[in-house]
């Protein structure tokens, strides 16, 4: 149907970044305040994360809800999963990892399985524009984390 997408570089190799990101407790740090994580779902409460509740902010006052799942995850290359929207729309998330000069190339991405009239609307208006700006802030969050930390491990 419809593709949102943003990549960018990390720098540190895929394992590290694919460990950080399957550990869907690190998500906390990659969130702003347009993007906030509500809760992570547990099948126990020693189990990891695999899935949660998420709600987007938006211009004009507008909060949509969207409950996420883990669906696979193929350690060092990539993470997918759901993302429901109420009853009827939904996307499939996907977070692919390549290697790239020492780092890793990130490419954040959602495709739009399916929308109902208010949502396809939304993003005719703008707000595929906004999803692609969220993701674009996630990855350089992530960067970030990196870049800090890799900081501190040369020092």
């Amino acid at each position: 149907m419809s593709e949102i997408e943003a990549a960018g570089f990390i720098p540190a190799p895929p394992p590290r970044v694919f460990a950080f990101l399957a550990d869907l407790d690190n998500h906390w740090h990659l969130a702003d305040p347009f993007i906030e994580i509500l809760s992570l779902e547990r099948r126990s409460p020693d189990a990891g994360a695999h899935g949660g509740r998420i709600r987007m902010h938006g211009p004009f006052g507008l909060a949509l809800t969207a409950v996420t799942r883990v669906l696979e995850a193929t350690p060092t290359e990539s993470m997918s999963g759901s993302a429901q929207v109420g009853r009827s729309t939904r996307a499939r998330v996907r977070w692919g990892l390549t290697p790239h000069h020492g780092g890793t190339w990130v490419h954040l991405s959602a495709e739009l399985e399916q929308a109902d009239v208010v949502d396809r609307l939304l993003l005719t208006l703008g707000a595929r524009t906004w999803f692609r700006r969220r993701f674009a802030a996630v990855i350089r969050r992530l960067g970030d984390r990196f870049s800090t930390t890799m900081a501190a491990e040369a020092s």
